[in-house]
């Protein structure tokens, strides 16, 4: 996931800071500064835009904007995929032998037409994606066109008891394909309906633009991925059903389990040579494909959820601090610096606790509700609850033991819908406790190696998040070189020891800090000089910067007096960027100043 960048006011900063050491400095061109705007135009993308406006939305907006896009298109091609399964085979078989018993052709003409109807409604959606039909044309389309796709489906699905039905025929059963027919109207009525609130939102509350704008590169990458991990699988089930003899339908669900690292092996093992040697390089880059799908949806959902929850919990936690405190100044205090570095702490806490109750009862929700469905589907094998739980919960951690294992033709279609949303959700689970029990163990380990001091940093409240971007620590590379270009050039001039090129000096070291994984958090002593440095008051300053200084500083920023800084919203608590991103902007903006008013004291 691409993190928050350095964001609109460092850009501009730095691109008037480049432009002023171009211009007018001109040494500081020889030592390969000029394409530092470049970078900055090329690294500073839409997405990031889109996804910080995101942060700040509702959660229920948020879904209807992004979630509920990105699982119809992440879901669309799986659907797809059952309603193939659902033409490969006739809907009915007998019990006795499992041998197919012929559809009507009005029934696969139906079928047909639900499965073109899908495929047309993916490719649109997709050309909505990629700008290439515009919204207000492409999203009626598409939904229209899974609502009749699940339509047709859903009437010969109603008619399998009444014109379907062979009464004079001796004992039969409905096959897989019936199943991932009526998986596949699910689907397609939920993906449906989910576009639909989309719209509602854009058209109806105008709660975001009628676009899919606030999906960012990276969450568009996760639907493209999903799409080659679908289509890997259904190759991979081809090339089995053609070496081993298996069925297609069966070779689905081999396939489904093998890749997810299931490997329940007791119902369909490879036995030929050719199967046992292509299970190499098939299980191999099926599984590298899962992770990287997996990985997506951790970083994509979870990521973005952490940086809600956090921003949720500094906004109560500063309520409850500044009901507290007394009235202030305009100073920046060490005392609400020290408030502000509490309630960092209390959000981080908060956040680690509610991303592992979320994930928790996700996995207990999938769990239990696998288990149900086991246990209504394999009625023939006289599975208990509690056998359905154990199975479910063997599955989930991909043990895969081999003694129970769907035989029903309506439990394995089941088991490969259920098993492609629990095995990741399990591994989403198995990470957010390992985070947590790494947090605990190192804090454990700092209290005890050096007592005297507090922990390790943790990431600081305000946003950044651990996971930097390598275009954050690019950009960061480029600022640090501007600094120390602009350093250099004053000191040419004899102004080595001025304002011009401490800011300088100091871009420079914050630059290099930009990219730091973890985000650091500065002590009090390095803040208070970067302040005095930038022009805001502290209680240790005993005497005011130049004129203009603080005035100007605070006129800009919007705090007065009797408003708060560090708990304020111009402060690094609510910014929404790094403790080092945040300061890096306020020097940007204050050598900007200084540059500005060199030159034109010439």
């Amino acid at each position: 996931m691409n993190d928050p960048g350095l964001e609109q006011p460092i850009k501009s900063s730095c691109e008037t800071a480049a432009h002023t050491a171009n211009s007018k400095l001109p040494n500081a061109a020889k030592h390969g500064d000029r394409g530092i705007l470049a970078a900055f135009r090329q690294e500073l993308e839409h997405d990031e835009e889109e996804e910080e406006v995101g942060y700040f939305q509702s959660q229920w907006w948020w879904f209807t904007s992004t979630v509920f896009p990105l699982v119809a298109g992440t879901f669309g091609p799986l659907a797809i995929v059952f309603s193939i399964c659902a033409l490969l085979r006739p809907w009915r078989q007998y019990t006795a032998d499992g041998s197919a018993i012929s559809d009507p052709g009005w029934l696969n003409a139906i079928t047909s037409l639900s499965l073109a109807l899908s495929v047309i409604a993916n490719v649109v959606l997709l050309a909505n994606f990629g700008h290439a039909m515009r919204y207000f044309i492409a999203q009626p389309l598409t939904i229209g066109f899974w609502y009749i796709a699940s339509i047709l489906l859903i009437v010969p699905l109603r008619l399998t008891k009444t014109t379907l039905a062979l009464p004079d025929t001796p004992a039969y059963a409905m096959s897989q394909a019936y199943y991932y027919a009526i998986i596949s109207a699910c689907i397609y009525t939920i993906l449906a309906t989910m576009l639909a609130l989309n719209a509602m939102g854009a058209y109806i509350f105008h709660a975001y633009r009628a676009s899919f704008d606030p999906l960012t590169v990276p969450q568009r990458t996760l639907m493209v991925q999903t799409i080659f991990f679908v289509l890997y699988l259904c190759a991979g089930a081809g090339v089995y059903a053609h070496t081993e003899g298996w069925e297609y339908l069966d070779c689905i669900y081999w396939a489904d389990y093998t890749l997810l690292t299931i490997g329940l092996g007791s119902d369909f093992p490879p036995k030929t040579h050719a199967g046992r040697a292509l299970l190499i390089p098939f299980a191999l880059g099926g599984i590298t494909l899962l992770g990287l799908v997996v990985g997506s949806i951790r970083g994509l959902l979870l990521e973005r959820g952490r940086v809600k929850v956090v921003r949720r919990t500094l906004a109560k936690e500063r309520e409850k601090w500044i009901a507290r405190m007394d009235e202030p100044d305009a100073a920046w205090k060490k005392e609400e610096w020290e408030a502000m570095r509490r309630i960092q702490r209390r959000a981080e806490t908060v956040r680690k606790y509610y991303a592992l109750a979320s994930s928790v009862f996700a996995f207990l929700l999938v769990w239990f509700l696998g288990a149900l469905g086991f246990f209504f589907t394999e009625v023939a094998q006289s599975w208990t609850y509690f056998e359905s739980l154990y199975f479910s919960y063997t599955t989930l951690l991909t043990l895969g033991y081999g003694d129970f294992f769907p035989k029903s033709n309506a439990g394995k279609p089941f088991f490969v819908v259920w098993s492609l949303i629990a095995v990741p959700t399990m591994t989403i689970v198995i990470s957010n406790f390992g985070d947590m029990l790494v947090g605990w163990v190192r804090g454990g380990l700092m209290r005890v190696i050096i007592p005297t001091t507090d922990p390790e940093p943790q990431q600081s409240g305000g946003g950044g998040g651990d996971d930097v971007s390598e275009d954050v620590r690019r950009m960061g590379t480029d600022v640090e070189h501007l600094g120390q270009a602009v350093e250099k050039a004053e000191a040419e001039r004899g102004r080595g020891s001025g304002l011009g090129a401490q800011l300088a000096r100091e871009v420079s070291r914050l630059a290099r800090e930009v990219g730091s994984k973890p985000a650091v958090e500065f002590g009090w002593e390095d803040m208070e000089h970067w302040l005095e440095l930038i022009g805001a008051r502290t209680d240790a300053q005993k005497q005011s910067v130049d004129a203009g200084g603080p005035s100007l500083r605070h006129a800009r920023s919007g705090e007065r007096r009797g408003e708060w800084t560090w708990l304020g919203k111009e402060g690094p608590l609510l910014s929404g960027l790094s403790e080092a991103q945040w300061v890096l902007q306020k020097l940007c903006d204050r050598l900007e100043e200084v540059l500005q008013e060199e030159i034109g004291s010439k």
